[in-house]
């Protein structure tokens, strides 16, 4: 006991003449950010996206007439430029100008038979005429026989004559009234055939027409099938042709960004720009939507729009199949703010130095632009937002702004 109590008495000795430990304070942690300089602004961004030339028309060429081709265009190939009402393919008109020939001559004969008919009923009514006069003579006759008869100068036999005369004539009256409506309906009939013929003509003219097969418009030929010496009918398809004025850009945009068009107003008629990459150079065609594809993309969901390209002719480079380039304005988006994608905290929150800490502002994201979100929320004109958030930010974290990084927003 006596050494325990020994023991214990070295131990406070040693306690109360130990030298004192100052304890220092643990420092608060700093952290280091970047920030942008907040800057409520209206931005209009513009869309980047790629589809095919195609043809805005194109008309399969085929011959009009049948027959042998005797002549084609210098420029009738794969590739080649033709001007509207250039000659590309000429058939053989030798059977087609015989018709015209025969057509001109059964129109001639059929006319010819119209006068002969015109100067028969014209003499059928002269007749009548005749006729009818002569039948008020007789009936003058036979008035004055009745009247001697009457007074017992005449006799029974004279009357009878002038009677049987007048019988007669009205008989040769009723004839030639027969044979003028016979003539007239002959007359009718012939007009017919005059019609027929003409019309006859009219289409030998124009199958002779026919033969010359030429450009309905400016363009490029491709698929070409025929050759001088074919023979060739009126379903053979010789040649197709792409109109140079009428190229088109067919491409697609998300069932997102069309929906942004549409409330924006207006989508047919919408400016844009077509790039052409080709060679190490750009070429750049002005543009503008010219009508929205009538099915929707099952696969993407997305929808076809194509905008027709401005002055482009024959001395246009661009063809059918080329991959372009189409840019045009997005929706506007008004009273944004403009951030790194990174400054998004859990999808509605971003930070903003006060006084050298962290305050938690809630936002609301109205569009994207590239690696950049558009937000509104509670921020303001040149509040300094974190630029990229860290796995330990939170609201109060004392944070140090290098002043190298704090940068407008764009």
């Amino acid at each position: 006991m006596a050494v325990l109590g020994g023991a214990f008495l070295v131990f406070q000795y040693m306690m109360a003449t130990r030298p004192e430990v100052v304890r220092k304070p643990v420092a608060e942690k700093v952290y280091f950010v970047d920030t942008v300089t907040g800057s409520k602004r209206t931005i209009a961004p513009r869309l980047v996206l790629y589809g095919n030339i195609v043809a805005g028309r194109e008309v399969e060429l085929r011959p009009l007439v049948s027959g042998r081709v005797v002549r084609v265009a210098k420029s009738f190939s794969d590739g080649g430029i033709v001007r509207k009402g250039d000659l590309l393919v000429e058939i053989d008109l030798f059977d087609y100008r015989i018709a015209v020939t025969e057509r001109k001559a059964q129109l001639s004969e059929a006319q010819a038979r119209l006068t002969e008919i015109e100067a028969d009923l014209k003499g059928e009514r002269a007749l009548i005429q005749h006729e009818r006069n002569q039948i008020e003579l007789r009936q003058r006759d036979l008035a004055r026989r009745q009247s001697l008869l009457e007074r017992g100068a005449g006799t029974v036999k004279l009357l009878d004559d002038s009677k049987l005369a007048l019988s007669g004539q009205r008989q040769r009256l009723d004839e030639r009234i027969r044979r003028a409506t016979t003539l007239e309906a002959r007359l009718v009939q012939q007009k017919a055939v005059i019609a027929r013929a003409e019309w006859a003509l009219t289409r030998a003219e124009r199958n002779l027409r026919d033969t010359r097969l030429v450009a309905p418009f400016d363009g490029f030929l491709s698929d070409i099938s025929t050759e001088i010496g074919k023979k060739v009918g009126v379903n053979d398809k010789i040649a197709r042709l792409t109109d140079a004025g009428r190229f088109e850009a067919e491409f697609q945009v998300s069932d997102a960004q069309y929906g942004r068009l549409v409330r924006e107003g207006r989508v047919i008629g919408r400016p844009a720009s077509v790039v052409w990459q080709t060679g190490g150079r750009n070429f750049t065609f002005p543009a503008t939507i010219a009508r929205v594809s009538g099915l929707v993309s099952s696969a993407s969901g997305g929808v076809n729009l194509f905008a027709r390209l401005q002055a482009t002719d024959t001395t246009t480079l661009l063809r059918p199949g080329v991959f372009v380039e189409v840019r045009m304005a997005d929706t506007t988006y008004r009273n944004v703010f403009r951030l790194p994608d990174d400054a998004l905290d859990d999808g509605r929150f971003v930070y903003v130095v006060v006084d050298g800490r962290l305050v938690r502002r809630p936002v609301t994201i109205a569009g994207r632009v590239g690696n950049d979100i558009l937000v509104r929320g509670e921020i303001a004109d040149g509040d300094r937002i974190v630029a990229r958030t860290f796995p330990e930010i939170g609201p109060g974290l004392k944070v140090n702004v290098p002043s190298a990084s704090a940068r407008n927003t764009q």
